[in-house]
This record gives C-alpha cells, sequence and structure tokens, in this order.
C-alpha cells in the first residue's frame, strides 16, 4: 500500500519526535494488504475498516479506548499507543467533525500528543463503491476541514489517504 498524507499543525514533526512509533506507523501503512472485498454495499466499508484496524492491533495498538472520562464513556479511539489516536474514517464525510472533536478533547485533557485519520483515497475506494464517493471522505475534504477550522482545532492532525 502507498499513502498520500496532510499534516496540520506539524503533527509529522511531533510524530517524528517518537520516531519508533513514527516509523511503526509508516510500516503498518505501507504493508498492510487489503483483501478483495467479499460483499456489497457496507460490508465492504466494515471489512476494510476491520483489516486496518487488525493490522495495527497486531502490532500492540489498543482498540476502542476512551478518548476522556468527560464524554460519559461515549467517545473511543480506533486505535490508541503512546499518546496518539487513530481514527480509520472510510464511510462518511460527516464523521470527521466527530473526530476533530475526539482529538480535540483528549489533546484538552493531556493524554493525546497528535492525532491520526486514515482514509482510503479516492483510486482505493471508487473500484468498490457504487455510486462514486458514496459520501466518503477523501483528502481533499480534511484538508479544506482543517484549513476552515484552524482557529478551533488545535491539536496537530496527521491524515493518511491508502491507495495501492
Amino acid at each position: 500500500m502507498r499513502y498520500r498524507s496532510f499534516e496540520f499543525r506539524s503533527a509529522e514533526v511531533i510524530l517524528n519526535a517518537n520516531y519508533r512509533l513514527k516509523k511503526e506507523i509508516d510500516h503498518i501503512l505501507t504493508t498492510l494488504e487489503l483483501e478483495p472485498p467479499t460483499a456489497r454495499g457496507a460490508h465492504i466499508i466494515s471489512q476494510a475498516h476491520r483489516q486496518i484496524q487488525r493490522a495495527f492491533e497486531q502490532q500492540g495498538w489498543q482498540t476502542e479506548v476512551l478518548v476522556t472520562q468527560r464524554t460519559a464513556k461515549r467517545h473511543h479511539f480506533d486505535l490508541y499507543k503512546d499518546r496518539v489516536g487513530i481514527e480509520i474514517e472510510i464511510s462518511n464525510r460527516e464523521l470527521l467533525y466527530r473526530d476533530y472533536m475526539r482529538f480535540h478533547l483528549s489533546a484538552a485533557d493531556g493524554r493525546l500528543d497528535v492525532g491520526v485519520i486514515v482514509l482510503l483515497d479516492e483510486e482505493m475506494r471508487f473500484p468498490y463503491l457504487h455510486p462514486p464517493r458514496n459520501g466518503a471522505p477523501c483528502l481533499d475534504d480534511v484538508v479544506d476541514d482543517l484549513n476552515s477550522l484552524r482557529h478551533v482545532i488545535d491539536v496537530p492532525i496527521w491524515v493518511v489517504s491508502l491507495f495501492e
């Protein structure tokens, strides 16, 4: 797998300070092999989400970690390790705003240094979904959001868009 990325508020610089963790993330993403979909529709999305999550889990990442005590146990990161939270967002662009707030809340509690959002690039996603895009976020969406919200979102976020 290859990826395109975007860093917001020096996220990669901060990740590089923990070089071992940055290399681990890079290794997981570049060696990731998504299996061809076995179903249609929403099952494709959940299958890809599970495969990505499993690849990180095999390297010691925790799944469904509570973002903050202040959310009454309603919000969890898809993955978390060493003060880095990862959200896999491949189904619905609107869910990105929930991810931004999760990162913001966790950073405000002193539990997060960097948030990471993993997307499927258009080239990767579109052959499987009909109609194209189907509401799924793309890298340009996140770049536009973060540039528009730069006065509100103060947590560093690294966005990774996977493609083959």
